[in-house]
């Protein structure tokens, strides 16, 4: 039987792999930078929690969740999203209390049974950032902006900050009955599964991507025109924060998130390089949820940034994060059997300073130990027979500019240093 990959998840192999990383560590950087800590949370959690935050009726929970029983009968799932876990994690631990603020991020895997199309995989990268205790407008703008500053500075082709308010628990209600209200009057004119959202969850009938649907929507009623005063002054204190710090953004009506537990202000940032997949990040307020988890009474906003489309971005803007150094400096072939536990004593002592190094110890062969080192991507290829046992010495040889210089190997943190910096200029080839 010939194995492979699962559909919908996908490989990374070198030196791709390493671009992810290096992007992952940016974004994670990018967190710490505006005082972020970092939870490492379960990739499965129980089922009922995702069914409580998500909500029943999103596409989330009744089509994608990959769900399981565990060996006790109790039901669990992958996780599809980061922020009901990370909310677990904080009232289990005490994290969200009344008047205490926590600034948590998260990284790692999530799950979804989608249909696998570029930039969307059953399995994919999130990274997220999460403040819980302000209610403050500015809260959200600084949250806002750090990712749009990020998305500038960076040169993300296309991308662009959509922003909306969905509302309270106080003025949501009445702006669901005018919606349901128009909707009725108009299904005719909407695809089958935004019929039946009407009655299970009309707002995200508002997200529907169906053609046909669309002329309906454009003109279906707006939220921000059923703002309470309270919601009203808060979403209009984060566009004015926006405006002061020179973030551009768009207003968009029809922006409901995929997710039930969002109020307030929701934002996305997308981007017309992707295609059909066109949002990178996004995120929004959520007071109320860390309450109906069984937590305090402690509002929340936060964001997610998916990697594997930020990837794809910065791939296609040519801004993908790399590092100059090879990622083996030197590898090192015994040129004859004798040689071998110096060569194993050289690899301990090198690494010990921090020198990344291989041994090339399938043959004795020279000319397939510089192929070897060639594939393996070191700078130098380090060389030990019977003459550099005597003389406690290494010949190097760089790969790039030919140069070749035999040196001794003691004291180790001057060969070290020697790697690290390149030879002198009066080494000769």
């Amino acid at each position: 039987m010939k194995y492979q990959a699962p559909r919908g998840v996908k490989d990374l192999l070198p030196p791709e792999s390493e671009a992810f990383r290096r992007l992952e560590d940016e974004v994670r950087d990018l967190f710490v930078l505006s005082g972020f800590r970092e939870v490492r949370l379960p990739i499965f959690e129980s089922a009922a929690l995702f069914f409580r935050s998500i909500g029943e009726s999103t596409d989330i929970v009744e089509k994608e969740m990959y769900l399981f029983e565990g060996k006790g009968g109790e039901k669990l799932a992958l996780r599809p999203e980061g922020t009901a876990s990370l909310l677990r994690a904080a009232i289990e631990h005490r994290l969200a209390e009344p008047g205490r603020t926590s600034r948590l991020y998260y990284q790692g895997a999530m799950f979804r049974h989608e249909r696998p199309q570029a930039g969307r995989l059953r399995q994919f990268h999130q990274a997220g950032a999460e403040i819980l205790g302000p209610n403050d407008p500015d809260t959200d703008a600084d949250l806002i902006a750090s990712v749009s500053r990020y998305a500038r500075e960076t040169s993300i082709p296309g991308s662009q900050l959509l922003i909306n308010s969905m509302g309270c628990d106080g003025c949501r209600p009445e702006y669901r009955k005018r919606l349901v209200a128009y909707l009725e009057d108009h299904k005719k004119h909407l695809c089958e599964t935004c019929v039946r959202r009407i009655s299970t969850n009309p707002l995200r009938v508002l997200d529907c991507k169906v053609e046909g649907c669309q002329p309906t929507l454009n003109t279906a009623p707006a939220i921000t025109s059923f703002l309470c005063p309270t919601s009203r002054e808060h979403f209009e204190r984060v566009c004015q924060a926006l405006n002061e710090g020179d973030i551009p953004y768009t207003l968009s009506p029809r922006l409901v998130r995929g997710l039930d537990y969002y109020t307030e202000t929701a934002f996305e940032w997308v981007s017309d390089a992707l295609g059909a997949q066109s949002t990178w990040a996004a995120g929004g307020r959520y007071n109320g949820l860390v309450s109906s988890l069984g937590g305090p009474d402690v509002p929340g906003v936060g964001l997610a940034i998916g990697i594997e489309r930020l990837y794809l971005l910065r791939e296609k803007s040519g801004t993908l994060p790399r590092s100059d150094a090879p990622p083996v400096t030197i590898a090192l072939h015994p040129l004859d059997d004798d040689s071998r536990g110096y060569i194993r004593t050289l690899l301990t002592s090198l690494r010990a300073e921090g020198i990344s190094c291989v041994g090339l110890f399938g043959s004795n062969r020279l000319k397939k130990a510089f192929v070897s080192a060639e594939r393996e991507g070191a700078r130098y290829i380090g060389l030990a027979g019977e003459n550099e046992r005597g003389s406690g010495t290494i010949t190097i040889k760089d790969l790039g500019t030919g140069v070749q210089k035999t040196v001794p190997v003691a004291p180790i943190p001057q060969l070290a240093s020697l790697l690290s910096s390149g030879f002198p200029a009066d080494s000769t080839p």
